[in-house]
């Protein structure tokens, strides 16, 4: 908004030029030039200052470092980026829901901070037969990572986004469990009542720690 005042201000300081005189001409543009700049360096203040906001609130609610917010956001920027919603709303609200995987990094859906590296992540699975306390099942779709408690788990999604949303992550990195049961080396594995033995099995195998 700001460049394109400016741009008006100078077009119409050259139209009056040959009418007004230079003089005339010259302060009548400047009323419009002096805002834009103004304009301009508000918005690059305003950016920064959201920019700032962003990095801290992340920090404080995840483990991710400042080095690497700061690579997440060149990464969403480059092509490959894919979106990743479990609603078809197009509000602000919905929007602000939105997750993405990039080439390093997955946000998954949800106004909270679930953001991981994608080598961290130990399963992403959708399944309809996630145990209640009630001894009922609900649809649900997981994901955790190797390290602590947290567990991403959104109840009754829908199936289709759901799905696509695991294909994405998986294929990005194919180490991560996509399924709800599994068998390794001759052992049944319950990827979402038996997290632990899925996060140890992965450290295991992969010689993380």
């Amino acid at each position: 908004m700001g460049v394109m005042l400016i741009g008006i201000g100078v077009m119409l300081a050259a139209a009056l030029f040959n009418i007004m005189g230079a003089d005339r001409a010259i302060v009548m543009a400047s009323f419009i030039v002096v805002p834009s700049i103004l304009l301009i360096v508000l918005g690059i203040f305003m950016q920064k200052k959201r920019e700032s906001a962003w990095v801290s609130s992340y920090m404080k609610n995840t483990d991710m470092k400042e080095k690497d917010l700061h690579q997440i956001d060149q990464e969403f920027k480059q092509p490959g980026t894919i979106l990743l919603s479990l609603d078809n709303g197009k509000d602000t609200n919905s929007l602000k829901r939105m997750g993405f995987v990039t080439a390093n990094y997955v946000k998954l859906p949800g106004v909270k901070p679930s953001i991981f590296r994608l080598e961290d992540i130990v399963a992403c699975l959708y399944t309809k037969k996630m145990l209640c306390a009630d001894g009922g099942y609900e649809d649900a779709l997981i994901a955790y990572p190797l390290h602590g408690d947290w567990v991403y788990c959104w109840t009754s999604p829908p199936e289709k986004a759901s799905l696509e949303i695991v294909k994405a992550i998986g294929e990005r990195n194919p180490r991560i469990i996509t399924d709800h049961h599994f068998t390794y080396e001759g052992k049944e594995y319950d990827a979402v009542s038996g997290m632990d033995a899925v996060k140890e099995l992965c450290k295991r195998v992969y010689g993380k720690q």
